[in-house]
């Protein structure tokens, strides 16, 4: 029996490997601005966009299942070799970059942008302020945290379940709580 699910296994991955090959495929090309290499594994239900003038690259990363993730016109979106759990939302209107080794857990959310309010009531008349997202090497992001706007995430830093990133974190520290607040060091450098 052990040798027969091994076999199911083995063609479950071909099957899924040529899937998200075709996936890769069809973004390429529908999306001018986007650069996403082979190595890169996009699972289904995922939607990718990268309006024109906008430019997207993914490199050597998964993305799993029901994420969404958007490049807005001349905004830019980076992700090099992290790991993006399921139905996660990334969206960018200005620059948002993900250095690699990160982990990202299910249902985060990653936003350069906020509404400006203008107090009126037609919603699609107002604009936004946006600034760049930074995250950098080896962070990890656990399930429904939330990133927002003008923010720098440091070096091996860890980013609380359910947390609500608005300003900078340094490197090697662990942050948590609605808005984030320091919780203690990882390790040293």
């Amino acid at each position: 029996m052990d040798f027969f699910s091994k076999i199911f296994r083995f063609i479950s991955a071909k099957i899924q490997f040529l899937f998200s090959f075709l996936r890769i495929v069809r973004l390429k090309l529908l999306y001018p601005g986007i650069t996403i290499d082979f190595k890169t594994v996009i699972e289904k239900n995922c939607r990718i966009v990268c309006i024109k003038g906008g430019k997207m690259v993914i490199k050597n990363s998964k993305i799993s299942y029901g994420t969404f993730i958007i490049a807005d016109k001349n905004s830019t979106l980076e992700i090099l070799q992290t790991v993006i759990g399921r139905n996660c939302v990334i969206a960018s209107k200005e620059k948002i970059s993900i250095n690699k080794n990160c982990l990202i857990a299910e249902m985060v959310v990653i936003r350069d942008q906020d509404h400006i309010i203008n107090g009126s009531t037609d919603f699609f008349t107002q604009k936004f302020i946006s600034a760049p997202v930074v995250i950098e090497e080896n962070v990890w992001i656990a399930s429904k945290a939330t990133i927002l706007k003008n923010v720098r995430i440091g070096k091996n830093a860890v980013i609380a379940a359910s947390a609500v990133v608005n300003k900078n974190i340094p490197p090697f520290e662990i942050w948590g709580g609605i808005p984030a607040t320091f919780i203690k060091r990882t390790w040293t450098e």
